[in-house]
């Protein structure tokens, strides 16, 4: 005859061992989804927290996807989205979108990419104006050792140097030197392609929010953003409207900081 303490035993075994299964099956199950979706090679991961137990609670406690890149760069023309890591915390729907109580993204920009960016940038701005045949950008050199990048237009005829900084908590990117046909260029031209660079940015990597940490690297420009109640919903559509060809500026993401 069994006793209370073995029939109850045997319960919490049971139950111990359905939650165990269903923790198994809801990790592979949303992991599916998401690579199958993303770009070969993305990896998803969940951390040490019971999504089982979170769930409960109403929320999915952590993920973590390491999305590698499908950027394809046609002349001026960006289709794909560079590589990048993202970090989610408590997500949870709210109003039927899912909204992340923290998130964190960091991506990596490579030169051909801040290039492109800064043609569409430009066109924006300057339209057809003048300077459209002054200042079209034809090759773009990060230099990791001093921080900077080096913005050759004109097919070379001249050149800027610009270093990010952080300004009133945003990203920005200043003029260091200038130079056309060994003369300084214009303020107008050197500002310009700042704000360009600044704004192409803040379009392409920060979706609105808050810049944790750049750094200038072989090849590119890495970017560490970071938000709060992060609407899921908004970055999935600013990814997507990374991949399309642009012709106004993206809406910015929906956050608290």
């Amino acid at each position: 005859m069994k006793t209370a303490w073995k029939v109850a035993l045997s319960i919490v075994a049971a139950v111990l061992l359905l939650f165990a299964l269903a923790e198994v099956g809801i990790r592979t199950f949303v992991a599916k989804q998401v690579t199958a979706q993303s770009p070969e090679g993305t990896s998803v991961s969940f951390g040490t927290s019971p999504v089982t137990i979170g769930l409960l609670g109403g929320k999915f406690p952590h993920m973590t996807v390491d999305q590698q890149s499908d950027l394809m760069i046609n002349g001026d023309q960006i289709s794909g989205t560079p590589a990048s890591v993202v970090d989610m915390d408590n997500v949870r729907l709210n109003g039927g979108e899912p909204v992340a109580e923290s998130l964190r993204l960091t991506t990596e920009l490579p030169n051909d990419f801040v290039r492109a960016m800064l043609n569409q940038q430009l066109q924006q701005q300057i339209g057809d104006s003048f300077l459209a045949n002054v200042i079209t950008v034809s090759d773009v050199t990060s230099n990791e050792d001093a921080g900077t990048f080096t913005i050759v237009f004109t097919s070379g005829a001249a050149g800027i140097e610009l270093q990010p900084v952080m300004q009133d908590g945003q990203l920005t990117f200043q003029a260091r030197s200038t130079e056309l046909f060994g003369f300084e260029l214009p303020d107008e031209v050197a500002q310009a392609i700042s704000s360009a660079m600044s704004e192409g940015v803040a379009q392409e990597a920060t979706g609105g929010m808050n810049v944790e940490d750049f750094t200038v690297i072989p090849g590119g420009l890495r970017v560490s953003v970071a938000g709060s109640d992060v609407n899921f919903s908004e970055l999935q559509q600013m990814q997507q409207s990374d991949s399309l060809e642009q012709t106004q500026p993206s809406n910015e993401l929906s956050y608290q900081s």
